[in-house]
């Protein structure tokens, strides 16, 4: 695709003439790093003159690039609401037809002056956990060295090079009674496991897995709290079964994700491929096909959904789809270790879209401030949202 060509599908989606087919087009491009140079260079060419151009610190680019991907999702995700266009997303869009400077906005500096002297301090989360032992040691798996980190039950277990840890089993094992580990991940934690059938697992944040240091039973029983996506082993004789304080998942050998942390509605269970049981303790019970996601609260409630957004966590990005402040926050909360509190009302508050979960709080922030639908105050480690109030309308009080 030319870069002409790029330019008109901004300067129509600005325009709102995009067709759906057109608005996925671009969604598609827009995470394609080719075209996210193509963006950057919409900022350092001439446009109706040849001695003005325009330009944009990184750190600007990083946030337009975000704020067009959050406006240019497909129709099924719910944009932001209210519906107002940020004006760092307007300046892109009008830049491409060389109607708009990025600097000769005042309101988009004042923003940048306001919302970045707030929640730089808090960072996004990375690899950590800490390994309990089923003698009740731990290991704080961020601080160990890479290479054998403890030995049990015959069953060595070691850290990678990549930061997994991995459980190498002796064989004749079978015999042996297998002991119990846990590995927990804190708030802004995450990581991964290899578990002694090969079964990988990834936790994301608050989250555990208790799991035995060898499978030597009739099936493989792991528990989990949290929100954990796994790949797991196929091994026909022994099924995978996962236990949460809701239900139990079954498997042979499948890709899926669990969602069951406690301050969220009901528990989340999504199929990325293969087949999974999912299982209450009344005996009630559903078997999931690809891209269907099992919702248990006060039954089991089986819906189709596009698998990929479940598993965003997973892939360094927070995906809203028509999600409302409030399990926004709670995703934030767990991944920035900060306090939430409320002040006004937010609850029509929504937003879809991808934002990197590798920002600082923030440049997320200052994303979701830009739609001017709810504002943001920090005080160290708490995060207070509110109503957006606009200058005029505070001038009015």
């Amino acid at each position: 695709m030319t870069p002409e060509t790029f330019k008109s599908l901004l300067t129509g989606y600005h325009l709102g003439s995009l067709s759906p087919e057109e608005q996925q087009q671009l969604q598609a491009l827009l995470h394609d790093p080719d075209y996210r140079e193509q963006l950057e260079n919409l900022f350092t060419e001439n446009l109706s003159t040849p001695d003005i151009a325009v330009t944009a610190s990184k750190e600007e680019l990083d946030l337009i690039f975000e704020q067009v991907k959050l406006h240019t999702n497909e129709a099924k995700v719910v944009a932001f609401q209210p519906m107002r266009w940020a004006a760092a997303a307007v300046a892109v869009l009008a830049i491409g037809i060389g109607s708009y400077y990025f600097s000769s906005r005042p309101e988009v500096n004042q923003v940048n002056r306001i919302t970045y002297s707030k929640g730089e301090h808090i960072r996004p989360g990375g690899n950590k956990a800490v390994l309990t032992l089923s003698d009740g040691s731990q290991i704080e798996l961020d601080d160990m060295a890479n290479g054998e980190i403890a030995k049990e039950s015959g069953v060595k277990i070691t850290k990678t090079a990549d930061g997994r840890i991995l459980y190498t089993v002796r064989e004749g094992l079978s015999h042996v009674k297998p002991a119990f580990n846990t590995i927990s991940t804190p708030k802004g934690g995450q990581y991964q496991i290899a578990l002694p059938d090969g079964t990988m697992v990834w936790l994301n944040a608050a989250s555990s897995l208790k799991y035995p240091s060898s499978f030597t039973g009739k099936d493989r029983l792991v528990t989990l709290i949290g929100e954990g996506y796994f790949e797991v082993a196929k091994d026909k004789k022994r099924p995978f079964k996962v236990e949460t304080a809701q239900q139990e998942v079954e498997v042979l050998g499948t890709h899926f994700n669990i969602n069951a942390y406690d301050d969220e509605d009901g528990v989340k269970t999504t199929l990325i491929e293969g087949s999974v049981k999912v299982k209450l303790p009344s005996n009630k019970s559903a078997v999931l096909k690809p891209g269907e996601q099992s919702l248990v609260l006060n039954g089991i409630q089986v819906n189709q959904v596009d698998a990929n957004s479940a598993i965003d966590w997973k892939q360094g990005l927070f995906w809203f789809n028509d999600e409302s402040i409030y399990s926004i926050m709670r995703q934030f909360s767990r991944w920035y270790n900060i306090e939430v509190e409320y002040r006004g009302d937010v609850s029509n508050v929504r937003f879809g879209g991808q934002v990197s979960r590798m920002k600082n709080l923030s440049q997320v922030l200052r994303i979701m401030e830009l739609t001017k639908s709810v504002q943001f105050r920090v005080e160290g480690n708490k995060i207070i949202v509110m109503p957006y109030v606009s200058t005029a309308e505070k001038g009015m009080k």
